[in-house]
């Protein structure tokens, strides 16, 4: 199941100090001096995350993202935040917070990091050890996230031993979420059948509090999988665009039965050991959108929940915004080219090797194959009209990838050597000018074609580069 996107919200707590600064996230608690600073939640939020990443670029959509929780907010709302952080700050401690243009924020260290053993609470009251409501032989092990509606727990069966995560809620848009995912989660079980890339759902509760979904146990989410042992690092770029096509695959799929995922993220992505390799499932379609709802009747599934009205409700705030489409941030509904965009942004991460970087100005640069780039950018073109349709594009494209490099190849060998034999053909009739006219590439004859009057010269492919060597023959 997802691990949200908080997930750096809820790794252990730590108190962390800079100069005269010394900040407890897990009270939210600043002090400069030794003394307690008064300062609203939203500065104090944004310390936490830069001192998270003291010497790395925090961009404002992570920060929106942390913060807002995702919403996208205007762009003063933010730079007010941080003038206030930098005031509490004080001189002296203020300037080690750096702008930086267009992409975010920098807090320059050397910062010291003092773990602290307690871990995040759960809202709900649910502690290790206890029993799933209702489910007596089940018995909760760890917290894996926590946000303000719904909290998820890894789970072990008391007899077999067996592992689940459980997703709960209380009410509210929570239940409305889990009723959303579990129906669209029913259209792809029907449509595609049981698959592996995309995780299951045992069984839900709808009825009396806590509400949940019980789903399968299907690894870590790929940013924790990625930081783990240095996964990532350790893949070729081929391994790395073989675990995109997994995901792209995953993806297509859902399209190909009128669901759209809506929040595709690192954090909505699980990987797990598989054969020996590396299996990727696609989790947490709660934000979802079902294209064309009348299906639910021709399926004959239980309409759990009123799709249009919870789409619609959802529309405006859902989804990470450094992987929205910017239709979507302009207001527009999602379609399969949003998805699309934010596919393409992960695979950019992917292919770099940082699960964590925007895709900035200049971004080409890193990618070092201009084929790769190129699929790259025709899938987060800003404009939907010239992004690609489809997400079978892009997977057809990168399988394709080292056809069309040799087909590249091909064509511009074929350029250059065109290029040189004209060349060529140019000194040799500087050379003589009873040269009348130089035609084009004969193929038939495999030359060029030189025209005399009344005869004409071929020049044989083999004699490029041994210019003037010619066969004369006759019209």
């Amino acid at each position: 199941m997802e691990l949200d996107s908080n997930l750096r919200l809820e790794s252990p707590r730590c108190r962390y100090r800079f100069g005269a600064a010394e900040f407890d996230e897990a009270r939210l608690e600043l002090r400069v001096g030794g003394r307690v600073v008064e300062l609203e939640q939203k500065p104090l939020r944004i310390l936490a995350e830069l001192v998270r990443h003291a010497d790395e670029a925090v961009t404002r959509s992570e920060i929106s993202e942390s913060v807002w929780n995702g919403v996208p907010v205007v762009e003063h709302a933010l730079t007010n935040a941080v003038a206030k952080l930098r005031k509490a700050l004080g001189d002296g401690e203020d300037g080690r917070i750096l702008t930086l243009p267009r992409i975010g924020y920098r807090l320059v260290g050397p910062v010291e990091r003092i773990a602290i053993t307690q871990r995040q609470p759960s809202r709900f009251e649910f502690r290790a050890g206890a029993a799933v409501p209702g489910r007596e032989n089940w018995v909760l092990q760890t917290l894996l996230s926590v946000t303000q509606t719904s909290e998820v727990w890894q789970a072990e069966h008391a007899k077999t031993k067996d592992v689940r995560v459980f997703k709960f809620c209380l009410d509210g848009d929570g239940l409305h979420t889990l009723k959303r995912e579990t129906t669209l989660y029913r259209v792809l079980r029907e449509c595609l059948g049981e698959r592996a890339d995309i995780v299951t759902i045992f069984d839900w509760n709808f009825e009396t509090p806590p509400f949940y979904l019980e789903c399968a146990h299907a690894g870590e989410n790929l940013l924790q999988w990625a930081a783990c042992d240095d996964h990532l690092a350790a893949l070729s770029r081929e391994q790395r665009l073989g675990l995109f096509l997994q995901i792209g695959e995953t993806v297509a799929a859902a399209h190909s039965v009128g669901v759209l995922h809506k929040d595709l993220k690192p954090a909505n992505i699980l990987i797990h050991r598989h054969a020996g390799g590396w299996q990727a499932r696609v989790s947490d379609f709660g934000s979802g959108r079902l294209l064309e709802p009348g299906r639910l009747a021709e399926l004959g599934i239980t309409q759990l929940e009123t799709m249009e009205g919870t789409a619609a409700r959802s529309e405006a705030n859902s989804g990470t915004p450094l992987y929205l489409a910017p239709e979507l941030i302009a207001g527009q509904s999602p379609t399969v080219q949003s998805d699309v965009y934010a596919l393409g942004v992960i695979l950019y991460q992917l292919v770099i090797g940082d699960l964590r970087t925007p895709m900035a100005s200049g971004w080409e640069a890193e990618i070092g194959d201009e084929l790769l780039a190129t699929d790259i950018a025709a899938a987060t073109d800003r404009n939907p009209a010239r992004r690609l349709t489809r997400v079978g594009e892009l997977v057809n494209r990168l399988r394709n990838l080292d056809r069309r490099r040799s087909q590249q190849h091909a064509a511009r060998t074929a350029e250059l050597r065109m290029a040189a034999a004209l060349a060529a053909a140019q000194r040799a009739k500087a050379r003589r000018p009873w040269l009348t006219r130089l035609s084009g590439f004969d193929r038939e004859k495999g030359g060029f074609q030189i025209f005399l009057g009344d005869k004409y010269l071929i020049l044989a492919a083999c004699g490029y580069q041994n210019w003037p060597k010619m066969a004369v023959v006759k019209t």
